[in-house]
Formats: C-alpha cells, structure tokens, sequence
C-alpha cells in the first residue's frame, strides 16, 4: 500500500517537473525567437543603410570627378583629386559592405578602385601645375561612367524603398516554399553589373594602371626537379609533384614535409612543416647559415633590414646590395631553424629582377639637408623602392629619430627630390 503511494507521488513530481521544464522551454524560446527577430530587423536595417551610403557615396564620387572639367589653378585640382579619392574609398567599403556578392560586381568595384587610385596619383603634380588635357579628359570619361552608375543605384534605391525589390538576407533563402520568390536587390544588381563595361584602360604610375601583358614562360619539370633537389639535398628523383598550376606556371614539388614552389625563373618558395623544438643555435650563426643556403641559390651581398623570433625559428627580412644600392623592392624573407640550421621557409617571389640604378642627380649632401625639423640623422644609404605602379624608384634612404628615441624612416626620390615615403618605428 505505501509502496503504491509513493509510486503515485513520484508519478506526481515527475509530471510537475516536466511541465515546468516545458514552461521554462518555451519562454525560453520566446525569448530566442524575440532575440532573432530583433537581429533580422537590425540586420535589415543595416543593409538598407548600407546601400543607401553606396548610392550617396556613388553620387559624391560622380560630382567630384565631373568637377574636374572645371577646376582651374593647382591647388583646386589638387583638392577635386583628393575628394575623388575620399569619395571612391567610401563608395567601395559601403558596396562590400553589402549582405551579397556577385562574381558581376567585381567590375563595380574595379571602376571604383580605379577611379580613387588614378585621382590620388595625380594629387601632387596637379598641385604643381594643374591638370593636362589627357588627365582632364580620363577624369572626364570616368565621370560619365561614374554618372550613370549612381543613376542606375538610385533607382534600384528607389524600387527598395517601394517593395519592389527586397534586400538580400545574410540567411539562406528557401524559395521552393514560396509561391512567387521575390525580386532580389543581388540579382538587379548583378544584372546591371552582367552588362557594365569594363573599366577603362589607363596608363599612369598607379596600381590600377594598363601593364603590358608577357606571357610568362611554362617551367620546366626536368630543370624544376634538379632546382628542388639541389636545395633539399636529394635526388630528383626522390621529389613528387604535389601540385601544377597551369595559369601561374608553377610547380610544387614535395619531400619528407617539405614543399618546394619552382617556376621558369627558378626558385620561388619553400616551406617545411616540421615542428622545430629546441633551440642551440644563436642569431649569429643562423644568420651565417640563411646566408650560405641563398648563396648556393646565387644571391650574395644581403643586407638583412629585419629579423624576430617566432618560437624556435629565426624570421630574417633584407635585400641583396649591388653596387652599394639596397634593393628593398627585391625582399628576401627566409626563416632558420635555431636547432640544426636549416631552412624551414623561404620566399623569393619578389627577388628577382634588377634595376638600373646609374642616375642619381641628387647628391647624399642634399638628401641630407632634407631631414625634417626634429629629425636627427643616424645613416643615409642609396635603395630602390616600389613605387605606385610596381616599378623600382631610386631613393635616399633617411634612416633618423625622433626626439623620443623612434626611428622614422624617409625615402627621398633620387632623381626629383620628393619624398616618396615614410616608415615609422
């Protein structure tokens, strides 16, 4: 009998218990189900917001560029090309910042970028003398096109704004559940961006800038494996072929962890996996090994700018030095295990190539009369860096601190006397 009893009060609480729980479920889930409602109303709002500032932006960038038909003297044209690149920088980060991405916008986003990168190249020397009649009539053209983009925005803008098109969710969609999927901002957009033309070509010292196209030269199997062999310290015969990029010209070719990238003009990279545990090895001496592994490969002269520790690796950054010029355009980075010696990584990607460097109109003793107000000059050295558009520069290097004891280092253009750059710290 009380066995019975004590069944049906257990009975009793296991019941109470699970309506409780229940309870505390389901305000639970009301409470979530408020919390996703509110971050999807967030979100769309975001969004909205989003291509409401790409719009205006868009309009800001096409009155700029049509601006300059009329800017007059240096320093209005100096000023048009400043607000052009302000404005093309804010136009392309609210475009990426859009719930969606087509393969088609990438053209969009092109013509932005170019139309920033062309003005901002064109800041100093319209300064100086104004616009030319070719820089005038670029900008002119990239206004027209700017034009009829901000033209095309405002209206999906408008047909959001009316319910005729709907903002994209970040969600996936499930259309097959809908009896009529509605019209997408992604999809007009990528129809217009299907049938945008293509941003115009155009030469000048800037990324964006029209290069002639070479065709690079297919690499050798034969003569990659002897290259990687020669490094590793193996047969080729030894090596399997990891990877070929046909579009890149590349071979990877691999070895007990270690991966070597060869193209047509020699070695690339190299990494090894390996997990380096120890270190017995000083900087010194890891230093004289990077330098003896890149001699083989025929790089001498190194002048190292950098170099840190990453655990139980040494990190080395410099440049070959030819005829007491830097090359900081052509960097070397290589990493030393600090337990044996050898080289765990390896990128010579941008150490090729070799600039002429005979011309230096300006002599050390001007470059350095140059040092700002505040500056105290350590060491001036001749080096070439990369310029806007990939091409070497002559410079004076102006390596000095500052009153606290930072180091600020001045690039000064060997030929034109302007500063090209400045690093700090």
């Amino acid at each position: 009998m009380s066995k019975r009893k004590l069944s049906r009060r257990a009975l009793v609480r296991i019941l109470s218990f699970s309506a409780a729980a229940l309870v505390a479920l389901s305000l639970f889930s009301a409470v979530c189900w408020g919390h996703l409602q509110a971050f999807r109303r967030q979100t769309a709002v975001d969004a909205d917001r989003a291509f409401e500032e790409t719009v205006g932006a868009l309009n800001d960038l096409s009155e700029s560029l049509e601006k300059s038909r009329y800017a007059g003297d240096g320093p209005m044209c100096a000023k048009v090309c400043a607000e052009i690149y302000a404005d093309a920088g804010r136009a392309g980060t609210a475009l990426s910042a859009l719930p969606f991405s087509t393969v088609e916008m990438e053209e969009l986003k092109r013509f932005i970028s170019l139309s920033g990168d062309y003005a901002y190249t064109l800041c100093r020397e319209a300064a100086e003398q104004g616009l030319t009649e070719e820089q005038r009539g670029n900008l002119t053209a990239l206004s027209e096109t700017a034009a009829e983009l901000a033209e095309s925005l405002r209206a999906m803008h408008g047909d959001l704004r009316d319910g005729v098109l709907t903002m994209d969710s970040r969600e996936k969609q499930v259309a097959n559940i809908l009896d009529e999927a509605p019209a997408f901002l992604s999809a007009r957009l990528g129809d217009y961006a299907r049938d945008f033309p293509a941003a115009q070509e155009l030469r000048y010292h800037g990324q964006y800038s029209a290069r002639d196209k070479e065709k690079a030269q297919p690499a050798d199997e034969a003569q990659a494996r002897e290259l990687a062999a020669a490094l590793l310290g193996c047969e080729p015969g030894d090596l399997e072929i990891a990877a070929r990029f046909e579009d890149q010209r590349r071979l990877l070719l691999a070895k007990d962890g270690k991966t070597v990238t060869v193209t047509a003009s020699g070695i690339e990279s190299l990494r090894d996996s390996r997990l380096v545990s120890e270190s017995r090895l000083s900087d010194g001496e890891a230093k004289a090994a990077a330098e003896e592994a890149l001699r083989e490969l025929g790089y001498e002269g190194l002048c190292w700018e950098e170099s840190a520790h990453r655990g139980n690796v040494l990190e080395l950054r410099g440049s070959a030095e030819t005829d007491g010029v830097a090359g900081l355009d052509h960097e070397i980075t290589v990493s030393v295990a600090l337990d044996d010696g050898t080289i765990v990584s390896l990128d010579l990607s941008a150490a090729g190539g070799e600039e002429e460097t005979d011309d230096w109109p300006l002599s050390a003793e001007e470059a350095k009369a140059m040092v700002p107000t505040g500056l105290h000059l350590r060491h001036v050295r001749r080096v070439t860096i990369a310029g806007a558009d990939g091409r070497s520069l002559a410079c004076w290097e102006l390596d000095c601190l500052d009153d606290s004891g930072k180091c600020v280092r001045i690039y000064v253009n060997a030929q034109s006397g302007k500063q090209e750059e400045i690093l700090i710290g």
